[in-house]
């Protein structure tokens, strides 16, 4: 009996001893995903109810989701670099007869006076120095400009914006006068009413013309006691063949 023992002993050890190890399981995450596999080289995929959750860590997205997140955050620090670099929107102005100098990078300006200079005023914005008079848009082939469609002969008048101590040196009128009959004229005024030069039309042509002069009054600009503007005649009778279109005062600075 013991030697049938023994050998039952010996039969067993020698099935335990050939017998195959157990192949190690699989490492577990918290979450339970699974390790790569064939079918999933990038890991298990994402479920929705994973990212609806907001809770789904960085490392548990493929690598090309990852990948993409950092290059769009690389990009977005680009793009506030870039923008802490740009000018700011100019916001500040420089006066008639001066110019932008320097721009600062919160948008405001420094400006400097230029040696000289032209203002000029278009007619369309004057206004009747008769509230009686009508007056209408004119659109002639090269210009548009204002005319009198009623009542008596009158002025349209246009402020303009001259720079203080400024010597004016000219005035040029530019007009449409195909009226045979009746001319136009341009004159500069100061507001203690004092005419400081003036250009009148000759002649009837189908055609936008300028005329001009170096004649000029009291040419030097008093901004803090005068204001200036431009006359423009026009007439009811001559109609929409006597439209002024615009003039333009030119000056040196001292």
């Amino acid at each position: 009996m013991l030697a049938g023992l023994a050998l039952a002993g010996a039969a067993a050890g020698a099935w335990l001893w050939l017998r195959p190890a157990p192949e190690p399981e699989a490492p577990r995450t918290p979450t339970g995903a699974k390790l790569p596999s064939h079918l999933y080289p990038g890991g298990r995929p994402i479920t929705a109810e994973e990212i609806t959750t907001g809770r789904l860590a960085v490392e548990r997205m493929p690598v090309e989701v990852t990948s993409a997140l950092e290059q769009q955050s690389a990009e977005i620090v680009r793009n506030a670099e870039a923008i802490e670099s740009k000018q700011a929107r100019v916001t500040g102005t420089c006066a008639p007869g001066s110019a932008i100098r320097v721009i600062a990078e919160d948008g405001t300006v420094s400006c400097q006076r230029l040696p000289k200079g032209v203002t000029s005023v278009t007619a369309l914005v004057a206004v009747p120095r008769l509230s009686s008079t009508g007056t209408a848009q004119g659109s002639v082939p090269g210009g548009v400009g204002r005319f009198q469609t009623s009542g008596e002969d009158d002025f349209l008048v246009a402020p303009v914006a001259l720079p203080d101590g400024a010597v004016v040196t000219g005035l040029s009128f530019h007009y449409y006068d195909a009226d045979p009959a009746l001319d136009g004229a341009a004159w500069l005024y100061r507001s203690d009413d004092v005419p400081m030069a003036g250009v009148t039309t000759s002649g009837a042509a189908d055609e936008v013309r300028v005329g001009s002069t170096d004649e000029v009054a009291e040419r030097k600009v008093d901004a803090a006691r005068h204001a200036y503007f431009v006359y423009f005649q026009v007439s009811a009778e001559a109609g929409a063949n006597l439209v002024p279109i615009s003039a333009a005062v030119s000056y040196r600075l001292p």
